[in-house]
């Protein structure tokens, strides 16, 4: 015997086939008084499955609503971010090209220079070691520069050049422990030899008599003496601390570089030989 719920389900499925039967005669004639009273009694038996449908639907619906919504979104977001992306490269290039001219600006008439010929260099590449201390220019023979020749920055002397190609040079910083620069003091007959130690260790002055009175913030100046390597009047360093130790046979004294070597875009090649 079928069971209560069984004929429920039949009793529903029936009245169900009767309504759509209903509709689906009465599209025959709409103006037919019969039609439109079998479409009025089939509208009522489905309006409450249509409301259940519509309640289930809806919510599916709107899900996918949102899906395409949250899509069109993210996309939007993408783009955002990659034009977010692209002015800050904007402003990073705008900014790198800023400090080229600046420093490019820094090097135009250097009163140490005078009328000595110069020719523009960038660094192309630097290397730096316990003791080496070095960087390389994209500028050579073919541009006239030798070895020898000085290399000034905006604040002073950076080294000299000791190789070259025909398109590119070497330069020793005066940093490197190889580097030796005979330098004074301004309108003072003291001098020494400013000798470097490494790429992160203080200058040192050697040779200057005990109780000299070099004290610190003095700045020395390239000496310019016959046969030297540089020309006279060039900034070199600074003073950072200078002692007279007892029973020793010269002051200790280190210096800082007046030239930032931290940042050496840019230099300029001194067209010049030592005068003999």
């Amino acid at each position: 015997m079928p069971s209560r719920r069984s004929r429920s389900v039949t009793l529903v499925a029936i009245l169900l086939l009767a309504a759509f039967s209903i509709l689906a005669l009465s599209t025959s004639s709409s103006s037919n008084p019969i039609s439109s009273g079998l479409r009025a009694v089939g509208s009522t038996v489905l309006k409450p499955f249509v409301a259940v449908v519509d309640v289930v639907a809806k919510p599916v619906g709107n899900l996918f609503q949102g899906i395409l919504n949250y899509g069109q979104m993210s996309e939007e977001n993408a783009k955002l971010r990659a034009a977010n992306a692209q002015l800050r490269t904007n402003q990073l290039e705008q900014n790198y090209t800023k400090s080229q001219l600046e420093q490019i600006a820094k090097l135009d008439g250097l009163p140490f220079v005078g009328d000595i010929p110069t020719v523009v260099s960038q660094t192309i590449a630097q290397d730096t070691s316990n003791f080496a201390s070095t960087i390389t220019l994209n500028k050579g023979r073919n541009q006239g520069v030798q070895v020898g020749m000085p290399v000034v920055g905006a604040g002073g002397l950076v080294g000299q050049v000791v190789l070259t190609s025909r398109t590119t040079s070497t330069v020793r910083l005066i940093t490197d422990g190889r580097s030796k620069v005979g330098a004074g003091l301004e309108n003072s007959d003291v001098m020494g030899i400013i000798s470097g130690q490494a790429a992160y260790k203080p200058l040192t002055l050697n040779f200057v008599a005990p109780q000299s009175g070099v004290a610190k913030g003095d700045v020395l100046y390239t000496n310019g003496l016959k046969g030297g390597e540089y020309p006279a009047g060039i900034p070199v360093a600074k003073v950072t601390s200078a002692t007279s130790p007892t029973n020793a046979t010269q002051m200790s004294i280190t210096l800082m570089p007046m030239a930032n070597l931290s940042k050496l875009t840019y230099v300029e090649v001194l067209l010049w030989n030592p005068q003999l």
